[in-house]
């Protein structure tokens, strides 16, 4: 490992240790670990009595700050986290922390292929979760617009499909009949003679009970009959809550 010492000066008369150790890693990946070979070679600051703990305590620092790194990144980015933990170690040496001077540490990582197989499925299942859900927002937002704009009228609905069907930028088909889908548009209009009528004559029937609203149909059903429209009521409801009834063939 190419390491800046410019802050280190080692003194060879002092005595220094070295411990390697493997161990297991946490990653990001719940359920996958990396595989760590921790080297660390320390000593004691000069004047300072010995400790039956140094020996523990030099790898237990350097395997907490591996454990930390290695816990942010996926077992598919191995090199990633070991090259993190790395530059993290070089920036702290020469290390001073539980009495002890660590003056070098490495920490290699390993994964295995069947952790590496498992995290690649486990990130293809989260990558289609992921698909699937934002084809989801997409397709409710697009049956709100249908609902609240195609739907709204048969003439926008007329007019949605086709458009649908036809060529790019909108284009309308050559059989087209402009001036027939324009009088469907204006007879739809919301400001429509018929349609404001229609929407206060519903407005009115939600407000009546149910008796007055029956009335009221009936009467109607019987206007219809007086002006030799049977066909129309007949496709009256018998209330206000039935649907109408489609017309006969």
């Amino acid at each position: 490992m190419s390491t800046d010492h410019s802050r280190w000066r080692p003194d060879y008369s002092r005595t220094s240790w070295i411990r390697e150790f493997r161990d297991v890693l946490d990653s990001a990946d719940p359920g996958h670990t990396f595989t760590a070979l921790i080297r660390v070679e320390w000593q004691r600051p000069e004047g300072t009595r010995g400790s039956t703990t140094a020996y523990g305590d030099a790898g237990r620092a350097v395997r907490r700050l591996a454990e930390d790194f290695a816990s942010q990144h996926s077992v598919l980015r191995c090199e990633a986290s070991e090259q993190d933990i790395n530059h993290e170690l070089r920036r702290l040496l020469p290390w001073h922390i539980d009495g002890i001077e660590i003056l070098r540490a490495h920490v290699t990582l390993h994964v295995d292929e069947h952790t590496r197989i498992s995290a690649e499925r486990m990130a293809q299942l989260r990558r289609e979760e992921t698909l699937a859900e934002l084809a989801r927002h997409q397709t409710a937002a697009r049956i709100r617009f249908v609902q609240d704009e195609i739907l709204r009228t048969p003439a926008t609905a007329r007019l949605y499909l086709m458009l649908e069907h036809t060529a790019p930028h909108g284009a309308l088909p050559p059989d087209l009949d402009a001036d027939q889908l324009v009088r469907d548009v204006q007879q739809w209009n919301p400001q429509a003679q018929w349609v404001v009528v229609a929407q206060l004559l519903h407005t009115f029937l939600d407000k009546l009970t149910p008796k007055d609203a029956g009335d009221l149909l009936r009467t109607l059903h019987a206007v219809f009959l007086e002006y030799g429209e049977k066909e129309l009521a007949e496709q009256l409801p018998a209330d206000q809550h039935e649907p109408l009834r489609e017309p006969q063939e």
